[in-house]
């Protein structure tokens, strides 16, 4: 139909992108994964660009391993690192590097041997397909994680376990793939440089990363008040660290780029403001959204392009391959997760991952991405090439379409999402703020107007009144409709909420530091996994476990080695622990005055005291612990408030100018003078 080549690509780009809207458009009212649903119509779609001929421009774009590899992967694996929270990372790093690495390790070795007794592929072709079909791709299980409402450590166990053994199935692709095109055999020789291999890649990609995010954090520091740039520069740091890594350096691109996304991901909380940090997450949703979206619908069209159903038909073997590839990749994931996670549990105890989140580890392990640019990577003659291309395109196929349309369910019967009532709940209690507020707004529109109606004014507030009142009720009734577990569970999550948004505007504010933000969050992650898994109260976790050892370990050296340098990490450490029952003693009187202001009389004392009595109780201990540390040094509390004000004050000022900037009152390079300046 069209000549043109690059007409073409645009007009298929133009075609998927289209498809990709119109998709999420249909299913917001249609409980269904975006990404399968992608898939089925790309399939659809390739049929139609073979059968239709004024469609044949549809056949021009499939997925191939370096569209793949270099276009696609960077976004996603960057993207994903960017929102990690690093220091919930960090607690649950143990099982995630555990799954990731030797278990992927394991599956490989499972799957290998099985299918080189049960195929025709021989030894080494079915470990090079084990290693390329271990690794996990989760972007439809963490979209529903969200949309449910999953507890956080399951989510990053699970996309944390994706990340890493991404990278863990690429280099274990490329040494197998290495052995075998060099004729070394698989001895011990051969083992042994295959884990020295493994161990640079993996560890050179940590390295390399942090050192590119790092690096980028000086450019970021000068232009951070201009999203654009930002946006910029950090899709260049995403696409820059993966060719470095992979065609300079020679080590892992996925590790390198997940590296260098937390340490960007930390700068980003830790040092944006606030609009900026909201336009540089959103702009880095979009693009995984664009890339997410042409992956599954060229898999679609992949599979269409490579016949696969034709081939699956007609030949009846290889219908017997693929059911035993799914039966023993499902097999070994099974193993590994089970095994391996239970063996952590009787080890290290404190970390126990529940048998629930096991299961869901296991059948939400789909297969995507990074499968398909491994098996897309053969040359033409490599033997058995079609063969493992048919076999992972069957696996893909298999865990997209089956576990990836039913692991909702199996959340909902292991009673890891928020309840339909839960959310009702939130609902109707935000339909009755709303309308509070609406009614607040009655005197400013007398005010306002120039003459005011009176009957206009009367009619505002007796419909809104109504209004109110019809959604109290309903929030009434819903309340007398759930039971106790359910109620308590409402409230605390509320509660965290609004104590996790009180650490979050402080910060914003200028009153603590990205450091002290990260922690409290940390532990108000904890504490809604907690509460969503029935332990009411939550269990306050331990604070700033890895600040508190280091500067204890640094204490200890100093005292011995360097005694006047012990009394400075002294004076910082009771700095530390001032400053945090302070910002915990307000955060929790806060809270339950925002909480009174939230509920009011819709729940009644009863419900809501539990969780306040436990607030105040909270607060006082805090207080008591600032009366403890003021009688110890006076000299420490005149301290910590001159830095706090001194914060706060370069917080305001600044604001003030950049604000009178934005309006035009003060000009750039006037308004760039008094923020350089040393005493502001």
């Amino acid at each position: 139909m069209f000549h043109n080549p690059m007409l073409v690509t645009e007009i298929d780009i133009l075609v998927l992108l289209a498809v990709a809207c119109l998709t999420a458009i249909a299913l917001k009212r249609v409980r269904f994964p975006y990404t399968v649903a992608l898939l089925l119509l790309g399939i659809v779609l390739g049929w139609l660009g073979q059968t239709v001929a004024d469609l044949d421009f549809l056949q021009t774009l499939t997925l191939s391993h370096d569209l793949i590899l270099f276009v696609f992967v960077p976004p996603l694996i960057f993207e994903s690192a960017l929102n990690l929270d690093s220091r919930l990372l960090l607690r649950n790093l143990i099982p995630i590097l555990t799954l990731a690495a030797p278990g992927l390790l394991l599956s490989t070795a499972i799957v290998g041997f099985i299918l080189s007794w049960g195929t025709p592929l021989d030894l080494p072709q079915a470990l090079l397909f084990g290693s390329l079909i271990s690794a996990t791709d989760p972007v439809a299980v963490i979209a529903l994680f969200k949309e449910l409402g999953a507890p956080k450590r399951l989510g990053i166990l699970v996309e944390g376990e994706s990340l890493f053994n991404d990278a863990t199935a690429i280099v274990t692709f490329n040494i197998i793939l290495a052995v075998m095109t060099t004729g070394q055999g698989f001895g011990l020789s051969a083992l042994g440089d295959g884990v020295w291999a493994f161990g640079i890649s993996f560890v050179g990609g940590i390295v390399l990363g942090a050192v590119v995010g790092f690096a980028i954090r000086l450019p970021m520091a000068l232009i951070k008040d201009n999203p654009l740039v930002l946006a910029t520069l950090t899709t260049i740091v995403a696409y820059a660290t993966f060719l470095l890594a992979e065609e300079v350096v020679h080590v892992s691109g996925v590790i390198a780029i997940v590296s260098a996304g937390i340490v960007l991901g930390w700068y980003k909380s830790n040092y944006l403001k606030p609009e900026n940090r909201q336009f540089l997450g959103e702009f880095w949703e979009y693009l995984a959204f664009l890339a997410n979206s042409l992956i599954f619908l060229l898999v679609g069209l992949t599979v269409s392009d490579l016949q696969f159903f034709g081939q699956v038909e007609h030949t009846p073997n290889l219908v017997g391959a693929i059911g035993l590839t799914l039966i023993t990749v499902l097999g070994a994931r099974a193993l590994v997760v089970f095994g391996l996670t239970t063996a952590i549990n009787l080890l290290r105890p404190a970390i126990a991952v529940p048998l629930s989140y096991q299961a869901v580890s296991w059948w939400g392990g789909l297969r995507g991405a990074v499968c398909l640019a491994l098996a897309l990577s053969f040359e033409p003659d490599f033997p058995n090439r079609d063969l493992m291309l048919m076999l992972t395109l069957g696996v893909v196929l298999f865990t997209l379409l089956i576990p990836g349309t039913t692991i909702a369910a199996l959340l909902r019967q292991l009673g890891l999402d928020l309840s339909p009532l839960f959310d009702r709940l939130n609902g109707a209690l935000a339909m009755t703020s709303a309308q509070r507020v609406v009614l607040d707004q009655a005197p400013v529109l007398e005010t306002t107007f120039v003459n005011p109606q009176s009957a206009v004014i009367a009619t505002y507030r007796q419909k809104y009144k109504a209004k109110l009142e019809q959604a109290h009720q309903q929030l009434i009734a819903l309340v007398k409709e759930a039971d106790e577990q359910t109620l308590q569970q409402w409230v605390w999550s509320s509660a965290l909420n609004l104590e996790q948004q009180t650490y979050q505007t402080l910060y914003d504010e200028g009153f603590i530091t990205g450091s002290f933000l990260s922690q409290f969050k940390l532990m108000i992650n904890l504490k809604q996994d907690q509460v969503a898994a029935g332990k009411i109260p939550p269990v306050q976790p331990q604070r700033m476990i890895l600040e508190a050892r280091w500067q204890n370990f640094q204490l200890k050296l100093w005292e011995r080695w360097w005694p006047e340098r012990a009394e400075g990490v002294r004076s910082q450490i009771l700095f530390n622990t001032y400053q945090f029952w302070g910002i915990t003693a307000y955060a929790t009187r806060t809270v339950t005055e925002q909480l009174q202001t939230l509920f009011q009389n819709d729940i009644g004392d009863t419900l809501l005291a539990p969780c306040i009595v436990e607030y105040d109780h909270s607060h006082q201990a805090a207080q008591q612990q600032l009366i403890q540390l003021s009688s110890e040094t006076e000299s420490l509390i005149v301290n910590t408030q001159t830095q706090i004000t001194k914060r706060v004050a370069q917080y305001s000022q600044s604001e003030v100018v950049k604000n009178m900037m934005d309006i035009g009152v003060l000009n750039q390079t006037i308004g760039r003078s008094l923020l350089n300046r040393d005493d502001f």
